[in-house]
Protein backbone atom coordinates (compact mmCIF):
# COMPACT_ATOMS: atom_id res chain seq x y z
CA UNK A 1 0.00 0.00 0.00
CA UNK A 2 2.93 2.34 0.55
CA UNK A 3 3.72 2.30 -3.17
CA UNK A 4 0.21 3.35 -4.29
CA UNK A 5 0.72 7.13 -3.83
CA UNK A 6 4.07 6.94 -5.64
CA UNK A 7 2.57 5.01 -8.57
CA UNK A 8 -0.46 7.29 -8.75
CA UNK A 9 1.70 10.44 -8.77
CA UNK A 10 4.02 8.96 -11.39
CA UNK A 11 1.12 8.07 -13.68
CA UNK A 12 -0.42 11.50 -13.20
CA UNK A 13 2.88 13.16 -14.16
CA UNK A 14 3.24 11.00 -17.27
CA UNK A 15 -0.29 11.66 -18.51
CA UNK A 16 -0.02 15.38 -17.81
CA UNK A 17 3.32 15.69 -19.62
CA UNK A 18 2.04 13.90 -22.73
CA UNK A 19 -1.27 15.75 -23.01
CA UNK A 20 -0.05 18.61 -25.22
CA UNK A 21 -1.97 21.74 -26.05
CA UNK A 22 -5.62 21.30 -27.00
CA UNK A 23 -6.15 23.19 -30.27
CA UNK A 24 -9.31 21.36 -31.30
CA UNK A 25 -11.44 24.48 -30.87
CA UNK A 26 -9.31 26.59 -33.21
CA UNK A 27 -10.49 27.20 -36.75
CA UNK A 28 -7.87 26.73 -39.50
CA UNK A 29 -7.80 29.41 -42.19
CA UNK A 30 -6.29 29.99 -45.61
CA UNK A 31 -3.29 32.37 -45.47
CA UNK A 32 -3.59 36.16 -45.39
CA UNK A 33 -1.48 37.67 -48.19
CA UNK A 34 -0.44 41.20 -49.22
CA UNK A 35 0.79 42.28 -52.65
CA UNK A 36 3.52 44.82 -51.87
CA UNK A 37 4.92 46.15 -55.13
CA UNK A 38 6.81 45.72 -58.39
CA UNK A 39 9.97 47.29 -59.77
CA UNK A 40 12.03 47.00 -62.95
CA UNK A 41 14.67 44.28 -62.85
CA UNK A 42 17.35 42.99 -65.19
CA UNK A 43 16.50 43.25 -68.89
CA UNK A 44 12.79 43.26 -69.64
CA UNK A 45 11.69 41.56 -66.40
CA UNK A 46 10.00 42.97 -63.32
CA UNK A 47 10.54 41.94 -59.69
CA UNK A 48 7.29 41.50 -57.73
CA UNK A 49 7.16 41.48 -53.91
CA UNK A 50 4.52 40.02 -51.61
CA UNK A 51 4.06 39.01 -47.98
CA UNK A 52 2.35 36.21 -46.10
CA UNK A 53 0.84 38.13 -43.18
CA UNK A 54 -0.35 34.99 -41.37
CA UNK A 55 -1.19 31.35 -41.93
CA UNK A 56 -2.99 30.15 -38.81
CA UNK A 57 -2.74 26.45 -37.95
CA UNK A 58 -1.44 25.44 -41.39
CA UNK A 59 2.00 25.70 -43.03
CA UNK A 60 2.38 27.60 -46.31
CA UNK A 61 3.20 25.10 -49.06
CA UNK A 62 3.34 27.43 -52.06
CA UNK A 63 3.54 31.17 -52.70
CA UNK A 64 4.12 33.43 -55.65
CA UNK A 65 2.37 35.72 -58.12
CA UNK A 66 -0.05 35.70 -60.98
CA UNK A 67 0.45 38.44 -63.55
CA UNK A 68 -1.50 39.20 -66.70
CA UNK A 69 -2.59 41.62 -69.41
CA UNK A 70 -5.07 41.36 -72.33
CA UNK A 71 -3.20 38.50 -74.02
CA UNK A 72 -1.14 36.87 -71.26
CA UNK A 73 -1.65 35.15 -67.90
CA UNK A 74 1.32 33.65 -66.03
CA UNK A 75 1.76 32.15 -62.57
CA UNK A 76 5.24 32.38 -61.09
CA UNK A 77 6.12 30.60 -57.82
CA UNK A 78 8.50 32.12 -55.29
CA UNK A 79 10.93 30.02 -53.23
CA UNK A 80 9.79 28.87 -49.79
CA UNK A 81 12.07 29.96 -46.96
CA UNK A 82 11.80 31.16 -43.35
CA UNK A 83 10.80 34.73 -44.22
CA UNK A 84 7.30 36.09 -44.72
CA UNK A 85 8.31 38.46 -47.54
CA UNK A 86 8.83 36.81 -50.92
CA UNK A 87 9.82 37.88 -54.44
CA UNK A 88 9.61 36.51 -57.95
CA UNK A 89 10.56 37.77 -61.40
CA UNK A 90 8.42 37.97 -64.50
CA UNK A 91 9.55 36.64 -67.85
CA UNK A 92 10.71 39.23 -70.36
CA UNK A 93 7.78 41.55 -70.97
CA UNK A 94 6.83 43.82 -73.82
CA UNK A 95 5.76 47.41 -73.20
CA UNK A 96 2.29 47.85 -71.73
CA UNK A 97 0.16 47.71 -68.62
CA UNK A 98 0.10 44.58 -66.45
CA UNK A 99 -1.87 43.51 -63.41
CA UNK A 100 -0.50 41.19 -60.73
CA UNK A 101 -1.43 39.69 -57.37
CA UNK A 102 0.51 37.75 -54.73
CA UNK A 103 -0.84 34.39 -53.57
CA UNK A 104 -0.10 31.78 -50.91
CA UNK A 105 -1.41 28.25 -50.39
CA UNK A 106 -1.61 26.21 -47.21
CA UNK A 107 -3.47 23.02 -46.26
CA UNK A 108 -6.79 24.90 -46.14
CA UNK A 109 -6.67 26.78 -49.45
CA UNK A 110 -5.20 29.57 -51.57
CA UNK A 111 -5.58 33.29 -50.90
CA UNK A 112 -4.66 36.28 -53.04
CA UNK A 113 -3.51 39.74 -52.08
CA UNK A 114 -4.83 42.92 -53.68
CA UNK A 115 -4.46 43.26 -57.44
CA UNK A 116 -1.96 45.98 -58.35
CA UNK A 117 -0.72 47.24 -61.72
CA UNK A 118 2.57 48.27 -63.25
CA UNK A 119 3.48 49.75 -66.61
CA UNK A 120 6.41 48.30 -68.53
CA UNK A 121 8.24 50.63 -70.90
Amino acid sequence: MKRFPFIALTLLAIFTACAGEDRSGEQPFAPVVRTLGAEPAVGDSVRMTGEVVESLNSTVTKRGFTYWNDTLKVTREAPLDDTNVFRAFTDSLGDGDYSYAAFATNGIGTSYGDTLTFTKG
